[in-house]
């Protein structure tokens, strides 16, 4: 099966505003889009993706992957990466949260979206098996932020307050507050 890193698709391609299709069937065609999607995220550095939607490679399908990182109890950190087809949120927590976004498709751009903490996901994985994973903290936020590209919607339209390039974050990071 071919496999490819694809160059991923940047803002202000009109895909990256386009509700995506449903998957009905998961033949060779979708695998060859998961397979690109897992090479084009593991190829990702600077910034590494959490996440990866199928229209960010010029595809609009109801396809993304999802990064779960895990810090196991000697300190080891792994990457677990989760396929998501056609998911979709049938429920979420009372309790929000905001934090810092970013997006492979907007380069130099990071703002404070609101998100819930934790949400109930239904989705199925590469072979059309139903799946319905309970998330919660950043997993979550990557998840909400990957099915928001599914339906059209980017990071940028839910900023709250102003945007940040990535100079301006390592301020922040260093603690310089006077931005």
């Amino acid at each position: 099966m071919l496999m490819a890193v694809v160059e991923i698709v940047q803002v202000p391609n009109p895909i990256l505003t386009t509700k995506c299709q449903k998957v009905t069937d998961f033949g060779p065609q979708t695998q060859e889009i998961i397979n690109n999607l897992m090479d084009t995220l593991n190829n990702a550095k600077n910034p590494e993706g959490a996440g990866l939607a199928a229209p960010q490679i010029g595809i609009t399908k109801r396809i993304c992957i999802v990064r779960r990182f895990i810090t196991d109890t000697t300190g080891q950190h792994a990457i677990e990466p989760h396929i998501l087809v056609n998911p979709e949120i049938y429920g979420e927590s009372k309790e929000t949260d905001i934090k810092f976004e970013g997006c492979l498709s907007i380069p130099n751009t990071y703002g404070r979206v609101k998100r819930y903490r934790k949400i109930k996901v239904k989705a199925q994985d590469r072979f059309g098996n139903e799946i319905k994973p309970n998330v919660s903290g950043f997993f979550a936020r990557v998840i909400q932020h990957e099915i928001d590209h599914l339906n059209g919607i980017l990071f940028t339209d839910k900023i709250i307050g102003k945007t940040y390039t990535e100079t301006e974050m390592d301020a922040l990071e260093l603690g310089d507050d006077s931005q």
